[in-house]
């Protein structure tokens, strides 16, 4: 009996895995799809047959459409989350807070997946890409307020100047880059001559 036992343990340990594998994968291909088509164009049965598996299954992670896309913006905040995780706070401040926009601007760009997704959050701010950029913003909100009670943000100038702030040094460059590209192919420039963006945030 006690065979048995530890034999069905193995067994629920395997499906386990094996079920968290397929939650993984399942976000992965709805954030690819959708960061290519969008949401609206993108039905639950795309997204099941591009992994391989039932809609049955999709449902029994995620219920609806509107779940999937709420585990889609879960991946993307985990994402910076575990970020800025790796960034060391032990130098001078602003050594700290450049490290933590650079680390999130790597990884973002190591993700291009991802930059077209959230580009759809901005652009869309009042439809379904909403929920996504508010969490972006409140997460980073709790940055900055962590880092001013850290002492690793200037207190001086205003909470909401700096959320901003840490958001367009982030991603605001990364944001922009692909319409600088077209603009420069539409006319043809040398490609190894285009020009590189800077955003300024201007506020006390």
């Amino acid at each position: 009996m006690a065979g048995d036992g530890t034999e069905q343990a193995a067994s629920w340990t395997s499906a386990a895995a094996g079920d968290a594998t397929a939650r993984s994968r399942i976000r992965r291909a709805a954030l690819e799809l959708y960061a290519e088509y969008g949401e609206d164009r993108v039905s639950m049965r795309r997204v099941a047959a591009e992994v391989g598996v039932t809609i049955g299954l999709i449902q029994h992670h995620f219920g609806t459409k509107d779940g999937l896309r709420r585990a889609v913006d879960e991946v993307v905040v985990e994402s910076v989350v575990q970020t800025l995780a790796t960034v060391d706070h032990s130098g001078p401040a602003a050594e700290v807070v450049a490290a933590r926009d650079a680390a999130v601007r790597e990884m973002l760009e190591r993700n291009p997946v991802i930059v077209q997704y959230l580009n759809r959050a901005l652009l869309e701010p009042g439809g379904r890409g909403g929920p996504l950029l508010e969490a972006i913003v409140d997460l980073t909100t709790r940055v900055v307020e962590g880092l001013r009670t850290e002492g690793l943000a200037s207190t001086r100038s205003s909470d909401k100047v700096q959320v901003v702030r840490t958001l367009m040094g982030q991603v605001g460059e990364l944001f922009l880059e692909p319409v600088v590209s077209a603009i420069w192919a539409h006319i043809d420039g040398e490609p190894a001559l285009r020009p590189t963006i800077r955003i300024t945030v201007e506020g006390a």
